[in-house]
């Protein structure tokens, strides 16, 4: 009787341990994928959801608000929400959420991040306000990266942009920015020799996408931990280097020089995305 009480005791803490949560949170782009399982349709007029997923051992909660951004604030001029549970299932680091016959997947970069997928399991590439990335609610140190990407620079220039948040990655490029400062944006053009096809230069910034008014730095590819590839941007200036993990050809994360990767807020993603190169023609 004794032994049977105390597997019974192993067998309960075990089903509340598998029941633990991890909450992630973050502001994404519209894709229709995500319109679909989400229920909301394709003709609204949206500029960003922001999600909070509560994941568990076979099951998650999902809480989403959507709109048109209220601009000057991080909200809504016109609010509305979803929110539902379903099935969660595991494949290794590919995660399904079932809602109903609707399906969602997410690929787990590491514990602190998760990214959105369409249905074909690739990448879902966002724009230069908003990434297609979750972000935990209690970050831990990581360089894990669940993913091996050997592909090298497939055009000239790549263009990336994106928000990031302000105050860790600020301090980490060595720059004096105010408690007031939220967010970072980001264009980055990346150049390589048109024979070599090596890295050469690289511009970020400027008004209006001119490249007259871009900061210049120098750029090259380095092996981060095991055999991860990372683009490290050297600016001409004092400012610390920048350390761009890529997870695809459109999907670039930010770390910081051991190798972490960064995690944002339900705000913004420590993510760049494949953008075109867009420097306005010159007036005729």
């Amino acid at each position: 009787m004794k032994i049977l009480c105390i597997l019974f005791t192993i067998s309960i803490i075990c089903v509340y341990a598998n029941d633990e949560e991890s909450v992630y949170h973050g502001s994404t782009p519209a894709h229709p994928d995500v319109r679909d399982f989400l229920d909301i349709p394709q003709t609204d007029s949206i500029d960003f959801i922001r999600w909070k997923l509560v994941l568990r051992s076979l099951q998650y909660d999902l809480k989403c608000q959507f709109g048109v951004s209220k601009g000057g604030t991080s909200g809504f001029i016109n609010e509305k929400e979803v929110g539902f549970s379903g099935s969660l299932v595991m494949d290794g680091d590919y995660y399904v959420l079932r809602g109903g016959d609707k399906t969602l997947n997410l690929l787990k970069i590491n514990p602190n991040l998760f990214h959105l997928l369409d249905k074909l399991k690739a990448f879902l590439v966002g724009n230069g306000s908003y990434s297609y990335v979750l972000n935990t609610d209690t970050p831990i140190k990581s360089g894990e990266f669940n993913l091996q990407f050997t592909q090298g620079p497939s055009e000239n220039p790549m263009a990336f942009e994106g928000r990031t948040p302000c105050q860790e990655l600020s301090r980490l490029m060595g720059l004096d920015k105010s408690d007031a400062c939220n967010k970072m944006k980001w264009y980055i053009l990346l150049y390589v020799d048109a024979i070599t096809k090596q890295p050469t230069y690289y511009l970020t910034g400027g008004r209006g996408y001119r490249k007259a008014t871009m900061s210049k730095g120098n750029w090259e590819i380095t092996r981060g931990k095991d055999g991860k590839l990372i683009y490290k941007l050297d600016p001409e200036k004092k400012d610390s280097a920048v350390y761009l993990l890529i997870a695809d050809d459109n999907i670039l994360f930010f770390t910081d020089p051991e190798g972490n990767l960064l995690v944002g807020n339900e705000d913004f993603s420590y993510t760049l995305n494949r953008t075109k190169d867009r420097e306005p023609e010159i007036n005729k």
